[in-house]
């Protein structure tokens, strides 16, 4: 019986040791540390692409530098005024203080003693080639003559012996009795005048060189031409001014120029 006893207890105590060993021996789950985690599907990277620079666009006709507009057919030269003298223009005499260009266009010269036709001299006397051949010189302007002899002029001179000139100027003792109309011309020391009275301060003046004949125009409205003179066999001038003077007058002239334009016939 003691011996039956003995068996159970061995077996009983062999039981807990076997299910103590099971229980030291249990290995628990072991912990993912958070530096060996699966890291989310990552988005695929895009390689770098160069953008090229960017290409400004070709100019177009409304950024491009302007251009110089050019003349009508027929026209040769022509100066407006606007803002500056026209290449081709020589001063003879310059005086600065006594001409300018205004704001609203037009050439102011004003006059001094001296004249052209009197002393072979005068100041502020702007010039212009003449082409070989027929011609036509036309000006607008704007003067009020008022003592002998003012003149606003255009002029087409070589020497005190041979010249033309048309002018709006005053003179009370010709036929005029005062403002008017005055063409002079000189060939080969032959002398010739033309005149016409006329108190209109806003006028054109014209000279026209055609099948040998010179001849001078005045309009007191734009295209309105009336001949004051004509003559001819002529030689061929080379210059074409214009100027203003008071010619010796104690008053001061001033003329404005509007535009001044060579053409052909």
């Amino acid at each position: 019986m003691r011996n039956k006893h003995f068996a159970v207890i061995l077996i009983l105590v062999l039981s807990i040791i076997i299910s103590g060993c099971a229980q030291a021996t249990e290995i628990p789950p072991t912990a993912v540390p958070a530096d060996t985690k699966e890291p989310p599907t990552a988005v695929p990277e895009v390689a770098d692409t160069e953008v090229p620079p960017t290409t400004p666009p070709e100019p177009t006709a409304t950024n491009a530098p302007p251009t110089a507009t050019s003349l009508p057919e027929g026209v040769l030269f022509r100066d407006d005024f606007e803002g500056s003298l026209q290449p081709g223009w020589v001063w003879e005499n310059e005086n600065p203080d006594l001409w300018s260009i205004t704001d609203d266009g037009w050439l102011q010269i004003i006059g001094e003693d001296d004249g052209l036709l009197g002393n072979n001299y005068q100041n502020n006397l702007l010039w212009h080639s003449l082409p070989e051949g027929e011609f036509v010189i036309t000006v607008h302007l704007k003067a009020k003559p008022f003592a002998n002899f003012h003149q606003a002029t255009i002029y087409i001179y070589e020497d005190p012996e041979n010249y033309i000139a048309i002018n709006r100027g005053y003179c009370d003792i010709c036929e005029t009795g005062g403002g008017g109309f005055y063409m002079e011309y000189k060939i080969n020391n032959q002398w010739g005048a033309y005149q016409k009275a006329i108190d209109a301060e806003d006028v054109y003046l014209r000279l026209e060189s055609k099948e040998n004949i010179l001849s001078g125009f005045y309009a007191t409205e734009a295209g309105e031409w009336e001949r004051l003179g004509r003559f001819g066999n002529y030689f061929q001038f080379s210059e074409v001014g214009i100027g203003v003077t008071n010619l010796g007058a104690e008053e001061t002239l001033v003329g404005l120029f509007d535009f001044f334009e060579i053409s052909l016939p």
